[in-house]
């Protein structure tokens, strides 16, 4: 075996992980049984090249009860497999939750009338669903799917409740399908604002841009424990927005808030992107958002690096997403909403605050 072959070997079985809910230690525990051969041929070409940084990741875990066939470097060796077959299903698991609807995925497959609902190519019309109990849980016709996992069920449903006579589109998950009702995942309680305000005005004229990056500063817990919970736990590095008005008087603007590189070297962006047609100097009251949208922006590799050199806020093109996917859009609506949008999908209440304080702070007098 060389190192194509084994990492070949990878791709394949985590390709069969994929089909399987069930967690990775115990999929190796099975092949262990199922197919020894092929486990040991990777136990004996992985052993061969364990550097001293993987021992010392490996060392903690050696006190649970896994693996225990092996011992020794064996068993070493099953852990940092276990480790990079989690790495590379968490990645292929990602670019297939961002794939585009077709027709022979199988929610389509059991009711190919639904896939006349799509738009845009990976959102549905959210009128073709009934949202179970507000929760993540989708019925179609005599079946269910799930909303995708990256959107609080909340945001649906308080989008759904706030503007019921606007077009809202959803992304819900082309690859499960069920006859019965699911259980109900447990999500993060977040806050849904019952009557946002935003602006005064709206203060851009055409052919210019404003930016704005907020970065969250490293403290420790006792100085401010929410801000090191959001920077250490949530990951979340910085929030960037940009604004511009173009030659036809049409606002746009892009608010991304950006993670740290994650243990798979994947970062994302939380991307929240709007437009109207409302003139310079209109009253918010009066502004309409022509569309507002959800999507999670994944950076893989090269790419992830460049998105952390990068920045909405300096008015330049920032790098493509490796893979990414909207997750809810809604016509329409009045553009005080955006505030519900940026307080419930965004993660990073400190960094939300210290972007309202500077742009909506009143006037000078």
């Amino acid at each position: 075996m060389d190192i194509d072959q084994y990492y070949s070997t990878l791709d394949e079985l985590s390709a069969g992980y994929s089909k399987f809910n069930t967690a990775t230690h115990t999929y190796l525990e099975e092949l262990i049984e199922t197919d020894n051969q092929r486990m040991m041929e990777l136990i004996d070409f992985r052993k061969t090249f364990i550097g001293t940084k993987e021992l010392e990741e490996v060392t903690p875990y050696l006190s649970i009860g896994f693996f225990h066939k092996y011992s020794g470097i064996d068993r070493t060796t099953c852990f940092i497999i276990c480790f990079e077959l989690n790495e590379i299903a968490t990645k292929i698991g990602w670019r297939k939750r961002c794939t585009t609807y077709k027709k022979e995925q199988p929610l389509f497959d059991k009711f190919p009338d639904l896939f006349n609902q799509v738009h845009n190519d990976d959102l549905i019309d959210f009128s073709a669903f009934e949202q179970i109990n507000g929760s993540e849980i989708l019925k179609f016709n005599k079946g269910y799917t799930y909303i995708d996992f990256a959107l609080n069920p909340m945001i649906a449903s308080w989008t759904r409740g706030n503007f019921p006579d606007k077009k809202i589109f959803i992304r819900a998950n082309p690859f499960e399908v069920h006859d019965r009702q699911p259980r109900q995942m447990l999500f993060e309680s977040i806050l849904m604002p019952a009557n946002p305000n935003w602006w005064r005005n709206l203060s851009i004229h055409n052919r210019t841009k404003e930016g704005a990056s907020y970065v969250l500063e490293d403290c420790s817990p006792k100085e401010n424990l929410q801000q090191y919970w959001e920077l250490h736990v949530k990951q979340v590095k910085r929030l960037e927005v940009i604004a511009k008005r173009n030659n036809s008087g049409n606002l746009s603007m892009m608010i991304e808030e950006i993670t740290s590189t994650d243990n798979h070297g994947l970062v994302f962006g939380r991307c929240i992107h709007l437009d109207t047609d409302s003139p310079y100097g209109t009253p918010f009251e009066n502004s309409v958002l022509n569309h507002l949208d959800l999507a999670i922006n994944i950076y893989e590799g090269e790419a992830a690096r460049k998105r952390l050199e990068d920045n909405l806020a300096y008015g330049v093109v920032t790098t493509d997403a490796s893979y990414r996917t909207h997750l809810i859009k809604v016509l329409d609506i009045p553009f005080k909403a955006l505030f519900g949008y940026v307080i419930s999908f965004l993660k990073s209440q400190t960094l939300i605050s210290e972007w309202i304080k500077d742009q909506f702070r009143e006037p000078a007098a």
